[in-house]
Formats: C-alpha cells, sequence, structure tokens
C-alpha cells in the first residue's frame, strides 16, 4: 500500500482558515493509466486531475492510496468514509455505492493481436478465445453473466499490466478493459499499438467514469464534493483535463 501525497500538497495552498481543520478525504484508486496511476510517488491521470480540480474548489485536500481494483472496490463499498474512482455506472454497481460525480469517459473493448485475425461480432463467439480480465472489472462483471452459459475461457488476475503482459507473450488471445488503458500499456510495455486491434466494443458499456462513495458515507460531504463538481463542469475545466490525455473530438 503506497500513500501518494499529490492531492494534499497541491490543494494546501488555497486553504482558507475555516479549513484547515477538515479532515482530509480518504481516496483510493487502482493503476488505470492514463485515467489513474502513480509516478515517483505522486497521483496522476485524467480521473485524478478532476478530482483535485474539484479539491480545490471546495478547499478541501484527500490522501490518495493505490490498491488492485479489487481491494479498492471492496474497501469503497463497505467502508464508511472512503471515496473511489475510477467506476462505471452500471444498473448492477447502482444500489451499492453514492455517485458523486463524472471524472473521465469509459470505454470498454476487447483487444487483440492483428495477426489473431479474430473477429468477433457477437459475445458466444467468444467461447473460442482465452480472455484475460481484472478481477470486478466492469468488463468482467459483464462477461461473467454469459460464462457459464457460453462456456467462456476467462483468466482473471489483479492487474491490468499483468493482462497486458499475457496478451503480448501469447498467453492469452484477448484483453478486456478500456481501450485507451489498453493502447496505453501496449505502448508502454514496448509494442508498437498498429500491430494491436479492437475486436469488440462493448457498447452497452460506454459511458463515464465516477468518483464514488459506499451507501454509510456522510451525505453531507457528499454534497460538498458534488458542489466542486458542478464549478468543474461549468467551468469546462474537466472536457479540458480530458482533452490535455486523449486530444480532443
Amino acid at each position: 500500500m503506497r500513500f501518494l501525497g499529490y492531492l494534499a500538497v497541491h490543494a494546501i495552498t488555497v486553504f482558507s482558515s475555516k479549513f484547515v481543520s477538515a479532515e482530509p478525504f480518504e481516496i483510493v484508486m487502482d493503476y488505470y493509466p492514463p485515467f489513474s496511476y502513480e509516478e515517483r510517488g505522486v497521483a496522476k491521470g485524467i480521473c485524478t486531475d478532476v478530482v483535485n480540480a474539484v479539491l480545490q474548489k471546495i478547499e478541501r485536500q484527500a490522501v490518495i492510496t493505490q490498491l488492485p481494483f479489487a481491494r479498492a472496490y471492496k474497501k469503497t463499498m463497505e467502508g464508511q468514509g472512503v471515496y473511489e474512482f475510477c467506476v462505471v455506472r452500471t444498473p448492477q454497481r447502482e444500489k451499492l455505492f453514492q455517485w458523486v460525480g463524472v471524472v473521465g469517459p469509459a470505454e470498454q473493448a476487447l483487444i487483440a493481436k492483428k495477426d489473431s485475425k479474430i473477429v468477433i461480432e457477437d459475445i458466444f463467439q467468444l467461447k473460442k478465445y482465452h480472455i484475460g480480465l481484472v478481477v470486478e472489472d466492469v468488463v468482467d462483471q459483464h462477461l461473467s453473466i454469459y460464462e457459464t452459459k457460453y462456456k467462456l475461457n476467462i483468466e482473471r488476475v489483479p492487474s491490468y499490466e499483468v493482462n497486458m503482459k499475457k496478451l503480448l507473450n501469447g498467453r492469452i488471445d484477448i484483453w478486456g478493459g478500456n481501450l485507451h488503458v489498453g493502447f496505453y500499456l501496449i505502448k508502454k510495455l514496448g509494442e508498437k499499438m498498429k500491430d494491436y486491434e479492437v475486436v469488440y466494443n462493448i457498447k452497452s458499456l460506454k459511458g463515464n467514469y465516477y468518483l464514488v462513495t459506499g451507501l454509510k458515507t456522510d451525505k453531507n460531504d457528499v454534497a460538498e464534493l458534488k458542489e466542486g463538481f458542478e464549478q468543474v463542469y461549468s467551468s469546462r475545466l474537466y472536457q479540458t483535463i480530458v482533452n490535455s490525455y486523449l486530444g480532443s473530438n
């Protein structure tokens, strides 16, 4: 477990005296570049920058801990006063969390090597392939619905990067997750992005990532954060942050 000081340090300069005694928010994230990641002890990424902007608007600070997604997810869902990004909003998750604010765009896909010539037009065709997923990731939760029915061959690990290494090394046929994360990792691991392709877009999962918290968290804290999100959205700062990482459409 690693405590990251970026938000706490960066936001402290905008404090007014009445906020000095306020407890920092406890936030957890996973390694999910370019949305959330740690670099030399600093939390970075699209979602991180959006949350940082919100904290500055409401003059509060936070301490971020990087955890595997499944641990972060469970800790947030069961805890009190614990927040997490980046979480996709789905019907399955709707009643498990308080949905605080949008922190980034979400587009889930299945990625394979081009030379594998994999063509997926329907989920039942996945039964022919070895699929790598991250435990409790939204793609994992989605495909688990069909796992028994279609006899899908799914291998689950805690890390997106570990799964990508398996794809690169031929230990799995298909990597599942956010397409931006997938191609970021391909490039980071020294491969050419042109040698990989999206073989299936999971259109039902296209939406947004959120900052979430469990049902036990104080509603006043949630309301304060929501106010900060409204300020970030209305100033167009949210889209500016997204564009700085992904480019404008």
